[in-house]
């Protein structure tokens, strides 16, 4: 004999009652599958619901601290600008002094430069004192106009020698400042100094005093080369421009 086992149906009833007077009453059955199916549906939802509030509190917790350390990286960068400009400030202004030391530095070697080749033209006068300048002894009555009488000046024009007679006490002097570079015998005068300039110009200082400076000496313009005396009153002077002769007297410059 079969048995058929008939297996129970579950089901809720739902019932709305209304406070009206006229007691009206509603009843919804609803079977166990479907009330299970909401529950299950709104335990999802609630669950969806709370993982939903605590991601967005977990993200909206990472958003306020990467908003709070950028602000303070926007607050450190604002004082390290701050800072920054006023370290450009200091410099620029440091860069200032330094430029403007610089431009006087160099004007000052630039001064200086000029000073030290003006000092070593052989422009000065070879004597400390007045002298004379000995003719030559071909002056001639038809050679009395001025060039003649200046290349009178001239004994020697090989040389271009121009003689000064000094009296005793004054000092044949260096006219520029230069290095000795020669101190000889000479057979007329009977010693000879020459002076090279480093520009190109040479001097030499012929006399028969005793020279007071020695080869390889420096010396500057007003140096004591000679003292005149009774016995060397005579000196000779002549300069050479890169190894040619030219007039001492073209180069000289006579103050007073």
């Amino acid at each position: 004999m079969n048995l058929k086992r008939r297996k129970s149906k579950i089901s809720y009833t739902v019932m709305i009652i209304s406070d009206s007077a006229k007691k009206h009453m509603k009843q919804f059955h609803l079977k166990a599958g479907a009330v299970g199916a909401v529950t299950g549906i709104f335990f999802i939802l609630l669950v969806f619901f709370i993982c939903y509030v605590v991601y967005s509190s977990i993200t909206l917790s990472d958003s306020l601290e990467r908003s709070r350390k950028q602000m303070e990286q926007i607050t450190q960068l604002k004082e390290e600008k701050t800072q920054l400009e006023i370290l450009n400030e200091e410099l620029t202004e440091k860069v200032s002094i330094l430029s403007e030391t610089v431009n006087q530095k160099v004007e000052v070697e630039q001064a200086l430069a000029a000073e030290r080749e003006e000092s070593h033209l052989p422009k000065g006068f070879p004597l400390s004192g007045s002298a004379q300048i000995k003719r030559a002894e071909e002056e001639t009555a038809d050679e009395e106009d001025q060039d003649t009488e200046q290349e009178n000046t001239i004994v020697n024009m090989e040389t271009k020698e121009v003689i000064f007679t000094a009296a005793a006490g004054i000092n044949v002097i260096a006219s520029g400042a230069g290095t000795v570079t020669a101190v000889d015998t000479d057979v007329e005068y009977g010693h000879s100094i020459s002076i090279d300039h480093g520009n190109g110009y040479i001097t030499v200082y012929r006399n028969a005093g005793n020279p007071m400076v020695k080869v390889g000496d420096e010396v500057i313009r007003g140096a004591i080369l000679y003292v005149i005396s009774e016995e060397n009153t005579d000196m000779g002077y002549s300069i050479k421009q890169e190894d040619t002769y030219i007039d001492p007297m073209e180069m000289i410059e006579i103050n007073g």
